[in-house]
């Protein structure tokens, strides 16, 4: 039984520390109020939109708010070509009532990965002593994902739009997400450049945090160097 507690807790660990770091890296991404502004000039949505910069980052900053659940609705006034009006239409603030959900469940999702992740860290690393197991876990898990990852990227990356509606059809039940730019400030808020530069962020973050549990472990490994330390037993 004991042993079959130390490879479920080896199996938790490896589970569960990429969906850790790729739902932080997705968390600081798209909350990161600096990196929107960024991306307004690189996209040209004062042009686009008719709403001066502040105005953009105001109304952005009332955005994160509501996804983060710090505000209740998404009725946010500001100036657009020099008149005062709503920002979002409902079709809008309805999406955006889809995404915050998504985000919701992405943190929770996150909050217990992490929660198992802990337990099964503690049990192996100070109850049981099996350093060398969890750096075998810990080594394995980033480095299948990287691999994993790259090779989704390499695929995403020869049709961005197509695997970005592929996501929408995936993750949503409604084809409100089917903005038209020429009616909508919220697509042009957030275009088909944003979302290529926030994934590439989101995977920076992802990658460099996994990079460093297989060095770490890594370097661990070749310390205290077995045979067969390569794989989760």
């Amino acid at each position: 039984m004991e042993k079959a507690f130390k490879t479920i807790s080896c199996w938790i660990i490896f589970i569960t520390l990429p969906l850790i770091f790729l739902l932080n890296s997705i968390e600081i991404t798209a909350f990161d109020l600096d990196f929107y502004g960024v991306q307004y000039d690189k996209n040209q949505v004062v042009e686009n939109t008719g709403i001066k910069k502040p105005e953009l980052m105001n109304v952005t900053k009332e955005m994160l708010q509501y996804l983060k659940g710090d505000r209740q609705d998404l009725k946010v006034y500001g100036e657009v070509n020099g008149q005062k009006q709503l920002i979002f239409n409902e079709k809008e603030r309805t999406h955006m009532e889809d995404v915050k959900e998504l985000f919701s469940k992405g943190f929770i999702f996150r909050n217990f990965s992490l929660v198992f992740f802990v337990i099964s860290f503690i049990y192996l690393v100070f109850i049981k002593k099996e350093k060398r197991k969890v750096a075998k876990a810990i080594f394995l898990s980033a480095t299948i994902t990287i691999l994993i990852f790259i090779v989704l990227g390499m695929i995403i990356s020869t049709d961005f739009s197509k695997y970005f509606d592929i996501f929408h059809y995936i993750f949503f039940d409604n084809d409100l997400w089917q903005l038209d730019p020429k009616e909508s400030i919220l697509i042009n808020l957030v275009p088909l450049g944003f979302f290529q530069s926030i994934v590439i962020r989101i995977a920076l973050y992802f990658f460099g945090s996994l990079l460093f549990c297989i060095l770490l472990s890594g370097w661990y490994l070749k310390k205290f160097k077995k045979t067969n330390y390569i794989f989760i037993k």
